[in-house]
């Protein structure tokens, strides 16, 4: 077998595209094993065992809003009681006592942000696979290299694929033609109608013609989709009439339908007000209303392959959210929120956080009276400037203070 070629996407998407790459070309040589040769096919269900893979985080994210719907309410109105006010004891107040909800709940404000940083790249390097999926499959590679070589060596080749790069209107950086990656870039863009216009431009030289004749209608029918539709060509074609808009217009219109779904499913629902004068929650409500709008767009204007996967992997991470869901649902909160203030233990005890020394600072609060008592015992105060009467004192400024700076300690342990 040959050696597949992973030099398409590179930096922090490199290891993501490396992984999903061999899972692509995995899945189409064990569909052509059994005489099944369809990139349509294998795009869903390579998108399907991409969802599998990413479920961990899926679950991450579900388990994280679940607790939010406790602790958000909590800390708005923290917020709202200290907005306006920027002096310093104030924000340190405002600190101590929104890092108090958070540690009651065994939650962080950067629990929902880490999935979703980490899930980023992966999406976007997945749709880099889907449209370069010749660098990733290997038979398919072949094909194409079978037309690019001759196309390398070919008289006035560069001149000829630039006149075609521009008449065929495709988007290629750097054209070098004697590079066989960037040829096949190029190829792997032309669409359907479009090989008799690349053999035509190559008619003096024999060689690439036949050589585009032997792979031309192997590359279009594992290319080639139900309705007629091809995964490398736009799924729309205005120009066509009506058989150049229908079947393909249901892949944008499905593409919008199934983002609003997997939003409206997926997002929490909530009458809580504050939540409804939050910034950030109003401005989650417009991208989630402006996403499906988008979608369609891009599945009208980028080939259908993409559109498909765009569609499955909405269809596929709803379900998998739904599943979830039922899951979490049938957990009671309390449960929910004991595991995540034990996984938090779990994890300051590997650290070593959970020695007599630190079993002050790393117990759990109940109340801002606790934290100051607690932490006027790790200090001693020097012994001279602190007597027992003083630990039920109420809080003033000093103690505030000093929570605030060991809350910032503790967060920077952790």
């Amino acid at each position: 077998m040959d050696t597949i070629v992973l030099s398409k996407v590179g930096g922090i998407l490199g290891p993501f595209a490396m992984i999903f790459g061999l899972i692509l070309n995995a899945i189409y040589e064990v569909l052509d094993l059994v005489g099944i040769q369809n990139v349509a096919l294998t795009i869903v269900l390579f998108t399907l065992i991409a969802n599998i893979l990413m479920l961990p985080l899926t679950i991450k994210q579900q388990r994280y809003a679940r607790v939010s719907a406790l602790v958000t309410p909590e800390v708005q109105k923290i917020q709202k009681k200290y907005k306006g006010k920027t002096d310093e004891l104030s924000q340190r107040r405002l600190q101590a006592e929104t890092a108090e909800i958070y540690q009651k709940y065994g939650a962080s404000p950067s629990s929902g942000c880490l999935p979703m940083l980490i899930s980023f790249p992966i999406m976007i390097a997945l749709y880099r696979i889907i449209y370069n999926i010749p660098s990733y499959v290997n038979s398919i590679y072949s094909l194409f290299q079978t037309v690019a070589e001759p196309i390398s060596k070919a008289a006035n080749g560069a001149e000829i694929m630039e006149g075609l790069i521009k008449e065929l209107n495709i988007a290629v950086s750097g054209f070098d033609i004697n590079n066989i990656e960037k040829i096949i870039d190029v190829l792997n863009n032309v669409k359907t109608t479009g090989w008799d216009t690349v053999a035509n431009a190559f008619a003096s030289n024999p060689e690439v013609v036949q050589a585009i004749n032997g792979v031309k209608d192997t590359i279009i029918e594992i290319n080639s989709m139900p309705g007629g539709l091809n995964v490398m060509d736009a799924p729309v074609h205005l120009s066509q009439g009506i058989s150049g808009i229908f079947p393909g217009i249901l892949i944008p219109i499905l593409a919008g339908v199934t983002q609003y779904l997997s939003v409206k499913i997926t997002t929490p629902k909530t009458n809580n007000v504050q939540d409804q004068q939050n910034e950030m929650a109003g401005s989650m409500k417009t991208m989630n209303a402006v996403m499906p709008l988008v979608s369609v767009w891009f599945c009208i204007t980028l080939p259908a392959g993409v559109g498909l996967y765009w569609v499955c992997n909405a269809v596929f991470r709803t379900m998998g959210i739904i599943i979830v869901n039922r899951f979490f649902n049938n957990k009671d909160i309390d449960q929910l929120v004991k595991e995540n203030t034990e996984k938090i233990a779990e994890k300051k005890a590997k650290k070593g956080l959970n020695s007599p020394s630190a079993s002050g600072t790393e117990r759990s609060y109940q109340s801002m009276s606790d934290i100051a008592k607690a932490n006027r015992s790790k200090k001693d105060y020097n012994a001279k400037n602190y007597n027992s009467s003083n630990a039920d004192k109420p809080l003033n400024a000093d103690s505030i203070s000093s929570i605030a700076h060991m809350l910032d300690r503790n967060k920077k342990d952790n």
